[in-house]
């Protein structure tokens, strides 16, 4: 009997050991659930950086072909606007040109009866030469009006080269997010004046002087009237142009005062592109 009992409580102690050993304590789950925890927490940040890191490439790559895009339709505006700018520049001149050259045929007819009429009335002068010098007088100041008058179109055609340059400046400045409208305002007042300059010169290129000859001895009063007449007639011609040139330098120093707008520049492209 008492055998047995050794022997049931030798079984019972190696039950226990083996009990104990296989029997997690509760420190030993706690260590697991950390670790567990741990090991998702790490996987969820490694795929949730993957996922930023995908959501950023993905966001960049979407900026940069909009900003490609609105570069590609600024270049495209900006040579769009070149082009109807020159266009509209040049359907001026030859709108000017043939409203000068219309003038010019009027003027012919008028100076033609005006020289017959000044010949008429040296008729009551005796001394030849001085017939003669008077009518080289006459001839001179119609050949100087229109001299003056074809330098003062010059003139304007080369200012309004400047604008264009000064326009296309702007336009690219624009195209960099830059404001121009100090700029186009300046632009816009500088054509306003080159507008009224070339109708001052329209309207001077259709007027002709006739002397009065009223008697031999006022013959030289009579010629210094008609050259004073003519002067006065260019000097508001030259005013308006001088006006419309400082225009275009104040066009021109609005956009100097733009930072670095001489190195702004938008990549040129076809227009096919």
């Amino acid at each position: 009997m008492i055998k047995y009992l050794f022997y049931f409580f030798v079984f019972l102690l190696v039950a226990s050991g083996v009990k104990a050993q296989v029997s997690p304590t509760p420190r030993q789950d706690v260590r697991k659930e950390v670790r567990d925890i741990r090991q998702d927490t790490r996987k969820e940040a490694q795929d949730l950086r993957q996922n930023t890191r995908q959501e950023v490439k993905d966001v960049r790559q979407n900026m940069r072909q909009e900003t490609g895009q609105m570069k590609r339709e600024a270049v495209e505006a900006v040579r769009v606007k070149r082009q109807e700018t020159q266009q509209l520049i040049q359907v001026k001149r030859e709108e000017f040109r043939k409203k000068v050259d219309e003038k010019k045929v009027e003027l012919r007819q008028k100076v033609e009866v005006k020289r017959q009429e000044l010949k008429d009335r040296l008729v009551k002068i005796k001394d030849e030469k001085k017939k003669q010098a008077v009518l080289r007088i006459d001839q001179g100041l119609d050949a100087l009006n229109e001299k003056q008058l074809n330098h003062f179109s010059q003139v304007l055609e080369k200012l309004e080269t400047v604008l264009t340059n000064i326009s296309s400046r702007a336009d690219k400045a624009e195209a960099n997010g830059i404001n121009v409208a100090p700029v186009r305002l300046a632009l816009e007042q500088a054509r306003n004046q080159i507008s009224l300059s070339r109708s001052a010169i329209e309207a001077q290129s259709g007027k002709t002087y006739a002397m009065a000859v009223t008697t031999e001895e006022n013959l030289k009063t009579d010629v210094k009237r008609a050259r004073q007449a003519l002067h006065d007639d260019l000097n508001k011609v030259k005013v308006a142009v001088k006006t419309a040139h400082e225009a275009v330098r104040k066009a021109a120093v609005t956009l100097a005062q733009i930072p670095r707008v001489d190195t702004l520049e938008v990549e040129e492209s076809s227009p096919n592109q």
